[in-house]
């Protein structure tokens, strides 16, 4: 009984002796890393609704005022591409015009032209960085103008008015963010060319508008579906 109490003492003090140099043989354990998750590349495709605001300048001197309105487009971009391709239409309301007014003694006439309601229909082609688009823009144009003519004597005062739709062409460009998966915000320039129209025609043959045009600057934000 003796010897077989040495015998198991002896081995245990082996085993544990050889603990580290077992351990020092077993492969090591492999490391497990997380695998990466990348998020997928932002995609323009998709029908979207917008409003829009800003304001109308023109060349002379006074022309000028607001716009506000709403935008429906849509936009297509293919996979693993930058280039997107689109077409968008607007319309809304506006004030863009000027008055003169002149007097000549006790008699003082004002002109007016005002403008009521614009909108256009362009195609877009643009290029596409992640989340942010660069594009230009280009189509056709409409805008409802009146023109408003006053003449004042002797406290007495008569008038007239015509309104007149004026087509012409729409170009510009602009710059659009994504800031939220459906959400996009951005700042546009586009030049209207409207033609020449002719009011009050029943009156000695009318009064040829010439060219209305103006240049436009507005923010929108807009919703893709």
């Amino acid at each position: 009984m003796q010897f077989r109490s040495k015998f198991i003492a002896m081995t245990g003090v082996l085993m544990v002796s050889a603990l580290p140099a077992i351990a020092a043989d077993m492969p090591a354990r492999p490391a497990y890393k997380a695998a990466s998750v990348v998020a997928p590349a932002f995609n323009w495709t998709g029908f979207y609704l917008g409003l829009n605001g800003g304001f109308a300048f023109g060349a002379g001197d006074g022309d000028g005022g607001g716009i506000f309105g709403g935008t429906i487009g849509y936009n297509y971009q293919a996979p693993g591409s930058w280039i997107v391709f689109g077409i968008e239409g607007d319309a809304g309301w506006t004030n863009y015009g000027n008055s003169i007014t002149a007097t000549s003694g006790a008699l003082t006439v004002t002109a007016s032209a005002e403008a009521q309601a614009v909108a256009t229909l362009r195609g877009r082609i643009g290029a596409a960085f992640d989340r942010s688009l660069v594009y230009v823009t280009g189509g056709g144009a409409w805008l409802r103008n009146e023109v408003s003519v006053s003449a004042t004597a002797g406290g007495f005062t008569v008038g007239a008015s015509d309104s007149q739709n004026h087509f012409g062409y729409a170009v510009g460009a602009g710059i659009e963010h994504a800031f939220a998966p459906n959400w996009s915000a951005k700042l546009e320039y586009i030049y209207l060319g409207l033609g020449s129209e002719t009011y009050f025609s029943s009156i000695g043959g009318g009064i040829a508008s010439g060219e209305l045009n103006a240049h436009t600057i507005k923010a929108g934000v807009n919703y893709r579906f």
